[in-house]
């Protein structure tokens, strides 16, 4: 088997369906096969019919453990780890193959932007202009590093596993993905150091892009919740040694945080009669930042040892 596609999925509904029938259609020219890991401990996700695609259930919990269980089930010889609201094609699928045939010491993010459709809807709405000028809505700004470059295969300083393809080979280097990380977040801290002392290449490859359909993540309430979420993960990431993640508060930032914290529903509910003018986006987007230093403060201060 040359491609094994490693999908870690939790109750994402439409989003996931979506990702795994593109999936499926973008592996049709190669021996591949797809291995859907479900975290969710109250949901089953819909699996096609076919031979292509295996599911399992994570008998942990978290994105690190669901993807050594899927490598545990895999066959290929090259592994691609796929977050569930990636949309892929059959040129990338070619493209990362060819990189790895020709490049085999390496491991290869490709470039990602939200799809067209959903970079118009954000357009159309307060939270979605935030994003934006906030450029979340790419890797490019996402990365927010002087060494990207456009249209280009770069040596990177780092590589994220939203969609990451390496050699099982290159894989068995390294101890896999720290478990004791609760969330999707800081995973991908520790895990591209562990490559990196396996003397394993990281690049990136803006050639080629793939869409990030996070469509149901716009809601704002549900991506504070993320950002918490992965703030507690930089917590763990800390306990475990990586010191220069540590966040440090002054007495008054910590009482002004709390502060935000208490009021933090009012806040919300005035966000939400703030009318959706862009002459009122500077007032949103100060309320929103608030709202998010707050929810980092939240989820690092209240996971500060390991489980």
């Amino acid at each position: 088997m040359r491609l094994s596609i490693i999908i870690p999925t939790k109750d994402r509904g439409e989003v996931f369906d979506q990702t795994l029938r593109n999936t499926l259609d973008s592996i049709q020219h190669v021996d591949a096969e797809i291995i859907v890991v479900n975290d969710s401990k109250t949901f089953q996700p819909f699996i096609p019919d076919t031979k292509r695609i295996k599911l399992i259930k994570n008998v942990k919990s978290g994105v690190a453990s669901a993807r050594n269980a899927g490598v545990k089930e895999s066959r290929g010889e090259i592994l691609l780890f796929l977050d569930d609201d990636i949309l892929i094609s059959d040129t990338s699928v070619t493209h990362i193959l060819n990189l790895h045939t020709n490049m085999p010491d390496a491991c290869f993010n490709l470039n990602w932007e939200y799809p067209v459709s959903l970079k118009n809807d954000l357009k159309n709405l307060q939270f979605g202009r935030f994003m934006e000028a906030h450029e979340l809505t790419s890797f490019k700004g996402w990365y927010d590093d002087a060494s990207w470059k456009d249209n280009a295969l770069f040596l990177s300083k780092s590589v994220a596993s939203f969609h990451l393809s390496i050699s099982r080979i290159n894989f068995e280097k390294t101890s896999g993905y720290n478990e004791l990380f609760p969330h999707a977040g800081f995973e991908d801290y520790d895990f591209p150091l562990q490559l990196k002392r396996a003397n394993i290449a990281l690049y990136i490859d803006s050639r080629i892009l793939v869409f990030h359909n996070e469509r149901d993540r716009i809601k704002m309430e549900n991506w504070l919740n993320s950002q918490k979420r992965r703030a507690a993960t930089r917590s763990v990431a800390v306990t475990l040694g990586y010191q220069e993640l540590r966040l440090t508060y002054s007495l008054v930032k910590e009482l002004l945080l709390n502060c935000i914290i208490t009021f933090s529903r009012i806040i919300l509910n005035l966000l939400r009669i703030i009318p959706n003018n862009r002459l009122m986006d500077p007032l949103y987007f100060k309320l929103v930042e608030a709202l998010l230093a707050s929810k980092i403060y939240e989820g690092y201060t209240s996971s500060n040892k390991i489980e």
